[in-house]
């Protein structure tokens, strides 16, 4: 289905685009550093200030590494690239819900194959959802394990596929099983990882990655940073006459700004850095499409750690921060936020403020530095861990961390910030090191429980992989339970608020900071080519002139 130029104007509506236009012979890719050219005409380059280290879809919660999962996998349903409130058919072509919310029933799309050659069936699906929660499978790491809780268990027959639940959480399951970590990997390839370790299991399958989506891997260069995907001549939906993609990981802002202006051939560059957005938007061969991303920077604040366990410590870190001293870091493209789900949905409320709080800065400090006073922790060393590499919704990571640091030490905190690689900060978090990380979130299905759930809930009484603040707070808990279980959007608002404010003022687990646009930028050499309001590209159906 092809999709016109538009941004549908729903809360929920955001980002889609279909874009056309016409190209070059050559395209820019190569090794790690400057501009290389590489003949073909059915080649598109992605320049991304993120890289993929994993296509083992069950053991990430990366975006670097969603960004090439998405196009060698697939997952039983999709969320519509229009409107980010509408579900549609991908590996499953119908699915219905039981009278009392305790199952589904999925239909499977008939003659579709993986990219090795084995068949797709409901025992193939069965496989690797069981697998993405654990279940008769050990992990590396398990980050979305957590959103599947109140799965029952799966039952296959044939092309049908059956899903238990064990409360009536439909509406969240479905979406659920719309993110990439629900993705169908080849059961040749899970079968083959029964007797490895979880880490050489993990390593296994990104080594043999085997979808059913529209492009398979090709090579996989993770020293120079480099993902060759190419197009896989069997897709059920017709073979991409794009014939190759290749990924290209560039954290220098400079170096991403030259493939801007320097480079021929069909490119997309999608961490574009915000102080070229106006200059790209004039430019006679890029176009530039940006919009109110799905998104929250926060600061993390572990409610376990010795040095942020006191609850006043935590509230003094809420009162302490100045969002506009932030949002100077973002040129324009960001918004003070004060809930952790993504400001452009209807579930946030605008008028939350943390408790004690005050619109003059110098009065909050005041009552944070109080706070830091009678909790005996005057002097104390805190340290704010960071990404190395930039996120969309965390452009310049050192800086931002650098404010954040100042405004704590005003209030009495000896703060001092520490970057990492995001492939080692994002998987440490389930290890409770830091007590306070300049981190983010951008939903994967478009719905509430996907921020809350892995951001501040988890399973089985442990926080989940993602909860910063390493700590479940029960009444949370059974409300998120219950919310799931709301399908009235109304009375969904009201209960995912009340959430957020029993959250803020009982937990203090984080501190919201911005909600910020997203951006990319693509040659006008592309047709058919479609962003989804999550920031994924569909090149499925893109052609180049």
């Amino acid at each position: 289905m092809r999709r016109s130029i538009l941004m549908v104007p729903a809360l929920l509506v955001l980002g889609a685009l279909t874009v056309s236009c016409g190209g070059s012979d050559d395209d820019a890719s190569g090794g790690s550093g400057g501009i290389a050219r590489v003949d073909g005409s059915a080649l598109i380059t992605v320049i991304t200030a993120d890289d993929a280290k994993v296509l083992d879809p069950h053991t990430t919660s990366d975006g670097g590494n969603a960004k090439v999962i998405r196009q060698i996998y697939e997952t039983l349903i999709r969320v519509n690239a229009d409107d980010v409130a509408l579900l549609e058919p991908a590996l499953a072509t119908e699915w219905s819900t039981a009278d009392d919310g305790l199952s589904m029933r999925f239909t499977l799309r008939e003659g579709v194959t993986f990219h090795d050659g084995a068949a797709f069936d409901a025992n193939a699906a069965k496989l690797s959802l069981d697998r993405v929660r654990t279940d008769g499978f050990e992990l590396s790491a398990a980050p979305y394990a957590s959103e599947f809780a109140q799965v029952a268990g799966f039952d296959a027959d044939g092309m049908t596929l059956t899903m238990r639940l064990k409360a009536p959480v439909a509406r969240v399951a479905l979406r659920n099983l719309s993110m990439f970590c629900a993705s169908i990997v080849s059961p040749r390839v899970l079968e083959a990882t029964r007797d490895l370790e979880p880490g050489a299991a993990t390593a296994y399958v990104t080594q043999n990655a085997a979808g059913t989506g529209p492009f398979r891997k090709d090579s996989f260069d993770q020293a120079a940073k480099v993902t060759r995907l190419v197009a896989f001549e069997d897709y059920w939906n017709g073979a991409p006459e794009v014939k190759t993609v290749i990924f290209k990981s560039v954290a220098d802002e400079s170096t991403r700004t030259e493939y801007l202006t320097k480079s021929a051939g069909h490119i997309l560059v999608d961490d574009v850095p915000r102080q070229n957005w106006d200059a790209t938007e004039k430019s006679a061969s890029m176009t530039l499409h940006s919009w109110w991303a799905l998104n929250v920077c926060y600061l993390g604040v572990s409610a376990t750690h010795e040095a942020t366990q006191e609850p006043a410590v935590r509230r003094a870190i809420q009162l302490a921060i100045s969002r506009e001293a932030i949002i100077e870091h973002y040129e324009g493209t960001a918004r003070p936020t004060y809930g952790l789900v993504a400001q452009p949905m209807a579930e946030y409320d605008p008028t939350l403020r943390v408790e004690g709080w005050s619109d003059d800065l110098a009065e909050r400090q005041a009552t944070a530095a109080r706070l830091i006073e009678e909790a005996g922790a005057k002097g104390r060393e805190v340290r704010i861990y960071f990404p190395h590499q930039p996120r969309p919704y965390l452009p310049r990571p050192q800086d931002i961390a650098d404010t954040v640091r100042q405004q704590l030490k005003a209030i009495g905190l000896d703060a001092r910030i520490q970057g990492e690689d995001k492939n080692v900060l994002f998987p440490g978090v389930v290890t409770g090191k830091y007590e306070l990380i300049l981190i983010g979130w951008m939903t994967d299905n478009g719905d509430p429980d996907n921020f809350y759930g892995p951001l501040a809930d988890g399973a089985d009484g442990k926080p989940g992989a993602n909860n910063t603040s390493r700590t479940i707070n029960p009444e949370v808990h059974d409300r998120l339970l219950a919310a799931r279980q709301i399908d009235a959007a109304d009375e969904r608002v009201t209960a995912y608020r009340a959430i957020e404010r029993l959250l803020q003022n009982e937990v203090h687990g984080y501190v919201p900071l911005v909600n910020t646009k997203q951006a990319v930028a693509y040659s006008k050499t592309i047709k058919g080519f479609v962003i989804d309001g999550f920031g994924q590209y569909r090149f499925d159906e893109a052609t180049l002139e």
